[in-house]
Parts: C-alpha cells; sequence; structure tokens
C-alpha cells in the first residue's frame, strides 16, 4: 500500500482525533541524513573539477573547502541553497586557481565563462552531481523507534518541506514509514503558516515542531507560539549560527525528541 493509500485509509481513524498531538516533522535531516548524500556528492564534485582543472585542492578538510563556496553561493543567490550546481563548479575552479570564496562565488554567478571550463564538462558534473543527490539517505539515529511511539499515542504525524513533496513521499516509501505519516506538506516555513495551523487546529490540540533547523524550522515556529523540538544536524549553515531563536526543547537524537514529547503529554 502506498502512502498516499494508507494516509487516505488512516484519515478516518483521525476525524476522531481532534485533541490528539498535531506533530510537524521537518524531513531533510530530521529524519533522514540528507547531509550525508550531499556530502559524498560535493566530494565527488570537488575531484571532477581538480581532474578536469589539473589543480589539487586542500589534503585535509577538503567538505570543508567545498561548502565555503556552497555557502558563499547560497548567500548570494536568489535560490538559496537551491542554486544550480553548475556555479558550484565554476566558483570551486576559480578557487582552486587561488580565487577567494566570496569573489569566487560573484564570478561563478555572473560570469560563468570566468572558470574557463568546457561547458559540455560543467553539465556533466552538474548531471553526475544531481544523480548523486538523487541516491535515497539511510534514516537517522531513533527515527524509526520514535515513530512507532508517536503513532502509538495517536499522534497525527505531519512531514513538512520546503523542498520537493514528490521526493519526500519516495524517500517515505523506500523507508517503509507510510503506516506512520499522516501527510506530507509542502510549503514555506514562515510564521503564516504555522499561525494558521493554529487557527486549524482544535482549542485542546498541542502542536510540535520538531526540526533540525533554527532559522528555518523552529524561529517561525517560535514566533506563532508553537512547542518547538530542536534536533542539531551535521550540517550548520553560517546564517544557524547567527540565529537567536531557542527551542523549547534540544534532542540529540529523534527518539529523545519524542521521549520529551512524551513527557509533556503525559
Amino acid at each position: 500500500m502506498s502512502p498516499q493509500q494508507q494516509l487516505l485509509s488512516r484519515a478516518a481513524r483521525r476525524d476522531e482525533l481532534q485533541t490528539a498531538p498535531l506533530v510537524f516533522i521537518d524531513a531533510d535531516n530530521t529524519l533522514w541524513d540528507t547531509d550525508g548524500v550531499f556530502a559524498a556528492a560535493q566530494l565527488s564534485l570537488l575531484g571532477a573539477v581538480e581532474k578536469t582543472t589539473g589543480l589539487a585542492g586542500p589534503v585535509e578538510n577538503r567538505l570543508e573547502f567545498v561548502r565555503t563556496f556552497d555557502q558563499q553561493l547560497a548567500q548570494q543567490h536568489h535560490l538559496g541553497l537551491r542554486y544550480p550546481p553548475r556555479l558550484l563548479v565554476d566558483a570551486l575552479a576559480l578557487g582552486l586557481r587561488g580565487m577567494p570564496y566570496g569573489e569566487a562565488a560573484r564570478q561563478a554567478w555572473t560570469r560563468g565563462d570566468a572558470s574557463r571550463l568546457d561547458r559540455s564538462v560543467v553539465s556533466q558534473i552538474e548531471s553526475d552531481f544531481i544523480a548523486d543527490i538523487s541516491k535515497q539517505p539511510v534514516l537517522l539515529t531513533g527515527v524509526s523507534r520514535g515513530l512507532r511511539e508517536l503513532s502509538s499515542i495517536g499522534a497525527i504525524l505531519v512531514v513538512f518541506t520546503e523542498g520537493s513533496r514528490k521526493r519526500v513521499v519516495r524517500t517515505i516509501e523506500f523507508h517503509q514509514l507510510g503506516e506512520f505519516i499522516y501527510r506530507v506538506f509542502e510549503a514555506p516555513k514562515t510564521v503564516r503558516m504555522f499561525e494558521r495551523v493554529k487557527k486549524l487546529a482544535s482549542a485542546d490540540q498541542r502542536i510540535y515542531v520538531i526540526g533540525d533547523q533554527l532559522t528555518r524550522d523552529i524561529q517561525p515556529a517560535n514566533e506563532a507560539g508553537v512547542t518547538t523540538i530542536y534536533i542539531p544536524s551535521g550540517f550548520q549553515p553560517k546564517w544557524e549560527s547567527e540565529a537567536e531563536s531557542l527551542p523549547t526543547f534540544q534532542a540529540h537524537s529523534f527518539d529523545e525528541a519524542v521521549a520529551f514529547l512524551l513527557r509533556s503529554e503525559g
């Protein structure tokens, strides 16, 4: 049975659970290790750029080297972390030639030919990178156990993402988590969105948000007055260190987050 069919089959039962806790769970790096998939893909991309340019990057801290360019591009590009991967190829080529991070990111975005790379080669490296990041991530520690425990108390679990809903559903199907998930929701994580959720919930219904990013998950939910549980992921963008919003509770793993929620529910 697919997640969609399972969600529909569970909907009728959920109609009677107006006081059951409503739990919004971020997908990437909260349920599964998307960061691990990206790390492997970024290191492979760096190797491809090194081979193409004939230049060698650092021997140590190679992932940090790539991600510094990555974050510079995300900060400068209007699509943020969803910028076209070819820009990272060009930025790394410029960086390997000694150009500073910020300037390399700027030129990669505004002057793609500045990297002096053959565009067909850039397209191939980009295609390989996209294929690499499409691989299924592994579940994070405590996720299977935590989802079972939440389901056992009748909690209504909604997975929410700012990325592709179809991709998230595919990962749920791959890991056979559909029986636990009530709905997969794709939308910008804003204060207004969480305020709308509160209005749709019943007066006695508790709402929780579990996520790995202070700026994208925790802060808007906090401002809407929702209980928040923060599970820091392995990848913390530069702007995360500047976040001032604090969660209701911070956990080291998903099952620890669920344990706090269960204690809150008595």
